[in-house]
């Protein structure tokens, strides 16, 4: 789903970003860059798995960190209308965009475009999916989530 992918994807270029390198960086570590590079795919597609396993908390919740967001814009208003559509809608798009493939491909095209300014949430979206039960995994998940909406 193009709403909740985005969001979840937002998400997993937390781990993306750990992966930047200086033009002053000499040519010879080019294996501990590619470790970093299959580490940061490694988290990412740990983190959508982790959202896709809590598929009843996460997508409510994630309708609900647009909403307050206003992101995209017009959502806050149709959820005040209809949030049961919209979660529905919500889930039905999500089937999709949840699949192994997709988050494969997805993770694939963040890791090689990594964005410096979330390299410090790498350390919580780990946090987040080391928790072992759902709602504790999206209450930790969705501050992450609304930081990257609100930017």
């Amino acid at each position: 789903m193009t709403r909740c992918q985005a969001l979840l994807f937002s998400l997993c270029s937390l781990a993306a970003a750990c992966g930047t390198t200086s033009d002053a960086a000499p040519a010879a570590p080019a294996a501990p860059q590619a470790a970093s590079a299959q580490a940061m795919q490694q988290q990412c597609v740990a983190t959508m798995t982790r959202s896709r396993a809590c598929t009843d908390q996460y997508v409510p919740a994630l309708v609900d960190a647009r909403a307050r967001l206003d992101r995209p814009s017009g959502i806050a208003a149709a959820v005040q209308s209809d949030r049961d559509g919209v979660v529905a809608q919500a889930r039905s798009e999500w089937i999709k965009d949840s699949t192994d493939e997709a988050i494969a491909e997805r993770c694939r095209a963040i890791v090689g475009h990594p964005t410096p300014e979330a390299q410090a949430d790498v350390a919580g979206a780990q946090r987040c999916v080391a928790q072992a039960d759902c709602g504790a995994f999206v209450a930790c998940v969705m501050p992450v989530i609304e930081q990257h909406l609100a930017n």
